[in-house]
C-alpha cells in the first residue's frame, strides 16, 4: 500500500466515522431516517460537499463499496441540493443501494432506503413497487398490507376514489379475506361507474340529470350510512357462542329494518356461517356433558365397588384391608360423592386404632 493510498483510505473512514457519528447511532445498522436527519442539523452544506466528493472519488474505484455508497446516498437524503451539484441521480443510486443490500442479506436496511426514496420521490410509483417487493419478499406481508391501506385512505380522505382503487386492489390481493375492503372496492367502482355515465348525460336533460345525480347521491349517502351501522354492530367473541348470538340478533334485526342494500347478501352470509359456528360450539357443549355425566357415573362406580369392598373387609375384621379399600374409593370418588365424609371418618378411626396397637 502507497503513503498515497493509506492517506485516502484513512480520509474516507474518517469521512464514514463522522456521518455514522463514530458508531453512536448504531453505524451502518442503526435507524437511517435518524441518521439522516441528524447529518441534516449537525453537517453544513459545505461540509457535506466536500463528503460527497470524497465519496465520489473513492466510489469510482469501488462503486458497489456499500458502506460508502450508503453513505453518499445518506447525504443525499440529508442535503438533496449538495447532491444535484454533484450531479448525483439520488433516485438512481438509491436503488441501486436497495438492492445491493437486500442481496447481501440486509432487507431491512433495504426496506428503509426504499422507504426514503418514496419520501423523496412521492409521485413515482415504481419506488412504491420496489419497496413493496423488498417487504413481501422479506415476510412482512402484514405490514405491507398496512402500508396499501394508509396510501388508499391518504387519496380516499382527499377525494381521489380512483387513485385509491390500485392500493385498495393491492390490499385484497394480499389477503382475500378482508372483506371491508372489497366493500370499499365495489364503492369506488360503483362510483366511477356512475360519474362515467353521468358524463355521456345530454345537456338537454339537465334537469333530469341534476335529479338523478341527487338521487344516486343520496343513495350512495345511505349506503355508505348502512355500511356504517353494519360496521358498528359489535363483533363476536370468538368460540363464545353467547356473543354470536347476540350478533345473529343484531344482524337479523339490521336486515330486517334495511332489506334493500347493497350489501345485503354479506349479511346473510354472516349469519349463515355464524349460525353454523353456534350450532357446531352448542353439538360441542353437548359432547363435553355427555363425557362428563360419563365420567362421573364411572368413577362414583368405582368409587363404590371399593366402598363396597372395604364393608366386606371391615365386617370379616380385616380393618387394614378396609382402610385401602376406603382411601381407594376416596381417591377415585367424585366430588360431591355422598360417602366421602362417613368413609373419612372411618379411615381416620382405623388409622387411629392401628396406631393403638
Amino acid at each position: 500500500m502507497t503513503p498515497s493510498t493509506t492517506k485516502s483510505n484513512l480520509i474516507i473512514e474518517d469521512v464514514i466515522n463522522a456521518l455514522y457519528a463514530d458508531g453512536v447511532e448504531g453505524g451502518p445498522i442503526g435507524n437511517l431516517r435518524a441518521q439522516v436527519r441528524r447529518v441534516h442539523v449537525e453537517l453544513g452544506r459545505r461540509k457535506a460537499s466536500a463528503f460527497t466528493k470524497k465519496l465520489l472519488n473513492s466510489l469510482t474505484e469501488n462503486p458497489d463499496e456499500l458502506i460508502q455508497l450508503e453513505a453518499l446516498v445518506m447525504l443525499g437524503f440529508a442535503h438533496p441540493e449538495v447532491a444535484r451539484k454533484h450531479h448525483i441521480a439520488l433516485a438512481t443510486e438509491g436503488r441501486r443501494l436497495g438492492m445491493l443490500l437486500e442481496k447481501a442479506g440486509r432487507s431491512e436496511r433495504a426496506q428503509e432506503v426504499f422507504e426514503l426514496l418514496c419520501d423523496y420521490a412521492p409521485t413515482d410509483r415504481t419506488m412504491e413497487i420496489e419497496l413493496a417487493g423488498v417487504i413481501r419478499r422479506a415476510g412482512n406481508t402484514d405490514e405491507l398490507i398496512e402500508r396499501y391501506m394508509e396510501r388508499a385512505q391518504e387519496h380516499m380522505a382527499a377525494g381521489e376514489s380512483k387513485e385509491a382503487l390500485p392500493w385498495l386492489q393491492e390490499v385484497l390481493s394480499l389477503d382475500r379475506n378482508r372483506k371491508d375492503v372489497s366493500a370499499m372496492i365495489r364503492d369506488v367502482r360503483h362510483d366511477q361507474h356512475h360519474r362515467l355515465t353521468s358524463s355521456r348525460s345530454n345537456r338537454r336533460f339537465a334537469m333530469v340529470f341534476l335529479l338523478v345525480l341527487g338521487v344516486a347521491a343520496a343513495v350512495g349517502y345511505r349506503e355508505r350510512s348502512l355500511h356504517s351501522s353494519y360496521m358498528a354492530i359489535p363483533a363476536v367473541e370468538e368460540g363464545n357462542a353467547l356473543s354470536m348470538g347476540a350478533r345473529i340478533a343484531s344482524l337479523g334485526h339490521f336486515q330486517e329494518e334495511n332489506p334493500y342494500w347493497l350489501g345485503q347478501s354479506r349479511v346473510e352470509r354472516e349469519i349463515e356461517t355464524l349460525t353454523a359456528e353456534v350450532q357446531d360450539l352448542v353439538f360441542q357443549a353437548v359432547e363435553a356433558e355427555k363425557a362428563r355425566v360419563k365420567l362421573l357415573e364411572e368413577q362414583t362406580a368405582e368409587a363404590d365397588n371399593f366402598r363396597r369392598l372395604g364393608l366386606q373387609s371391615s365386617d370379616m375384621g380385616l380393618f387394614s384391608k378396609a382402610r385401602e379399600h376406603f382411601e381407594s374409593a376416596l381417591q377415585v370418588a367424585p366430588e360431591g360423592w355422598s360417602h366421602t365424609d362417613a368413609l373419612t371418618r372411618d379411615v381416620k378411626a382405623i388409622r387411629e386404632m392401628e396406631a393403638g396397637q
